[in-house]
């Protein structure tokens, strides 16, 4: 037998579904909605080791300085007594403000610009400071030498005729031979010394022309007479160059070139003289001798080499060139061995 169904019942069925559904959408939110909070909660409760950790700063590298000479670095120099130069720092960061100092002023100074003044012979140290870092260069200081020379021979006495007006040209010898070194005069208005050391006589006196290398200084007397040097008693010891009008045939001495009526040689040492011959016809042929013997001797070539100093009363000898029955003088002083 079937039953008949109401609607009422149908209805109360249908809101029972209704809310049935409902619930279990409700729920389902519920889960979706909290799965991002349970997982981002299930995050900070995470192993330790998963947590970010912060780059470590690396130390920085420590400053360096070196000392440099016109861009090229140095540590150790060599120079001469009198020499300025400027020494560079620079530092691997490009910081300035350092110190400069030297081991032994008394030897070489440094300034606050790293100019270096060169004192006297030695060995130094010139540091630089910045900071924690240093930097040191090593200077060794050597004296130089210097020596006037006329012809290859040492000179520090010439004389030269004022009638004459001619130019010797002087050289001078230095250590270490790549030194600077430049000539100078006491008196300007007697000589003039160029920058090549060529000497030209001006007028009657005497004076002095130096060579000076660093601290070292060489100097030879430079006498310039108006005549002829005289000897004991009055009488000419040389003869001047003669005027281009004059015949009177003369036999002049000279060095290398050059008319020389005095001239210097040590005790040991030669010289090696020459002459010439004005307004001699004939035999040319000439001979030498030396007025005392004692304190000098020359040969057949005129090689005149000094026996014993020239002091006292007896200041020169004479070197005498002959030829025929004319004769041509000059003097010399014989000074003691080197």
């Amino acid at each position: 037998m079937k039953r008949k169904i109401s609607a009422k019942a149908v209805l109360a069925l249908y809101l029972a579904l209704c809310l049935v559904l409902a619930g279990c959408g409700k729920n389902q939110e519920t889960e979706e909605g909290q799965q991002p909070e349970t997982e981002a909660s299930a995050s900070p409760s995470a192993s330790p080791s998963a947590t970010p950790q912060p780059t470590p700063t690396p130390s920085p590298e420590p400053v360096t300085v070196t000392i440099q000479e016109n861009g090229t670095e140095v540590d150790a120099l060599s120079c001469m007594t009198s020499e300025v130069f400027q020494l560079q720092a620079v530092s691997s960061d490009g910081s300035t403000g350092g110190e400069w100092s030297s081991s032994n002023s008394e030897t070489a100074t440094v300034d606050v610009n790293g100019v270096v003044t060169c004192i006297k012979a030695g060995s130094v140290k010139i540091t630089y400071t910045l900071g924690t870092a240093t930097a040191t260069c090593s200077l060794t200081i050597t004296e130089p030498t210097v020596k006037i020379l006329f012809g290859g021979a040492v000179k520090s006495d010439i004389t030269l005729n004022s009638l004459w007006g001619f130019e010797i040209q002087l050289t001078a010898q230095v250590t270490p031979e790549d030194a600077a070194y430049e000539w100078t005069v006491d008196d300007p208005t007697i000589v003039s010394v160029s920058e090549t050391g060529l000497v030209t006589a001006l007028k009657a006196g005497t004076t002095t022309v130096h060579c000076k290398c660093g601290t070292a200084k060489a100097s030879c007397v430079i006498r310039i007479t108006e005549n002829p040097p005289q000897a004991q008693g009055g009488t000419t010891t040389a003869t001047a160059t003669p005027d281009p009008n004059d015949t009177t045939p003369r036999v002049v001495i000279t060095f290398w070139g050059e008319p020389s009526t005095d001239f210097t040689v040590r005790v040991g040492a030669s010289v090696d003289m020459d002459y010439k011959l004005y307004n001699i016809s004939g035999d040319q042929s000439v001979t030498w001798s030396i007025e005392d013997p004692e304190y000098a001797t020359v040969d057949a070539n005129g090689v005149v080499t000094g026996v014993k100093e020239t002091t006292g009363e007896v200041t020169y000898t004479k070197l005498i060139c002959t030829c025929g029955d004319v004769t041509g003088e000059a003097v010399v002083r014989v000074a003691k061995a080197a």
